[in-house]
């Protein structure tokens, strides 16, 4: 076979979870989302639907907006939700936590 044609994608071991923990990646992981923070343009479209899925498991909120984005850029071209909610886990908006 030749080099690079294998397409088979494997699952990740674990996922990393708030503060750098690590979870099994058969935990379904809950947003948990800092109330009254303000922002501007998309990143406060963004934000919004964060808001919508409080407590919801992160999948929603990424299924969501992959089917309905919040904002376009002029590029018209829409923008990978797992971005933006990396940008939001890094700067602590939200946090993934284990269901309760």
């Amino acid at each position: 076979m030749a080099k690079g044609t294998n397409k088979t994608a494997t699952a990740p071991a674990a996922v990393m979870g708030a503060g750098g923990t690590t979870a099994p990646a058969a935990a379904i992981l809950h947003l948990q989302v800092k109330q009254g923070c303000n922002f501007r343009g998309a990143r406060a479209n963004w934000y919004a639907v964060l808001l919508q899925h409080n407590g919801q498991p992160a999948a929603a909120y990424l299924a969501t907006c992959k089917a309905t984005p919040p904002s376009l850029p002029k590029s018209g071209v829409a923008e990978k939700p797992q971005g933006w909610l990396s940008w939001f886990l890094r700067h602590g908006v939200a946090t993934l936590v284990a269901p309760q």
